[in-house]
């Protein structure tokens, strides 16, 4: 990768991820290594019951650009993310699954746009990998999204790759999946760039994705209706 953009924090939260954690987190190092990466990993144990804690705590005494960090309790993807933003020393930030769902190298790899935009936001091309009520309610959501807040994203769920500097003036309130949405549409209206850039999807080797859960989707409809009030009906103070 030949950029003067190669610096980067991957955020992973890891719930319940003791069969997949270690092995996402080095091959995260192994990208970093293998493309000359100034890159740490802010790994969060957001409250797992499992062996999940015990194995990022080892990770973090021998792998020096590992931080752990540790939750008493389950706070969501988006308090991770929130947290992890405001942790992040490099100059950009991005977020991968504990689970190892995502390929490293497909985000990091546009690290170079951002000599020329604020966020690299990242679309499956290989959505077939999903099953189809999945790729249907995807559909339904952006739909509902881009209609919500006049924007014209092809995806909103990725591992988004954004210039650090922007959570200085944006926040996400959200704590649960819907951050994710939040913080691409926060970031544009408050005059951000960005790119759309493709990405393929790995299979999961364990566990089940946790988006899709009933408890999931309730929580995301009640963070949407308290981000589109707060866009859309309050003034926008500094942080959004």
């Amino acid at each position: 990768m030949q950029s003067s953009f190669n610096s980067v924090s991957i955020i992973v939260p890891a719930l319940n991820e003791e069969k997949s954690v270690e092995s996402t987190v080095k091959e995260i190092l192994e990208t970093f290594k293998n493309h000359s990466i100034d890159g740490e990993i802010i790994l969060i144990d957001d409250g797992s019951t499992d062996k999940t804690g015990n194995i990022a705590d080892n990770l973090g005494k021998t792998e020096k650009n590992v931080t752990v960090i540790h939750h008493s309790k389950p706070m969501g993807l988006g308090s991770c993310f929130r947290e992890g933003t405001q942790k992040a020393t490099k100059k950009a930030v991005a977020w991968l699954p504990g689970d190892g769902e995502n390929e490293p190298y497909e985000i990091i790899k546009y690290l170079s746009i951002l000599e020329h935009t604020d966020i690299a936001n990242p679309y499956v091309i290989n959505f077939n990998e999903r099953p189809l009520s999945r790729r249907i309610l995807s559909k339904t959501y952006l739909f509902i999204v881009n209609t919500a807040f006049g924007t014209s994203f092809h995806y909103t769920n990725g591992n988004v790759l954004y210039k650090t500097e922007i959570f200085k003036k944006i926040q996400n309130i959200s704590n649960g999946f819907f951050y994710q949405t939040e913080c691409l549409t926060k970031a544009v209206k408050a005059g951000f760039t960005y790119a759309e850039v493709p990405v393929l999807l790995k299979k999961r080797t364990h566990g089940k994705s946790k988006a899709t859960s009933l408890k999931s989707a309730v929580r995301v409809a009640r963070e949407f209706l308290r981000v589109f009030f707060q866009i859309h009906f309050r003034k926008e103070s500094k942080t959004l």
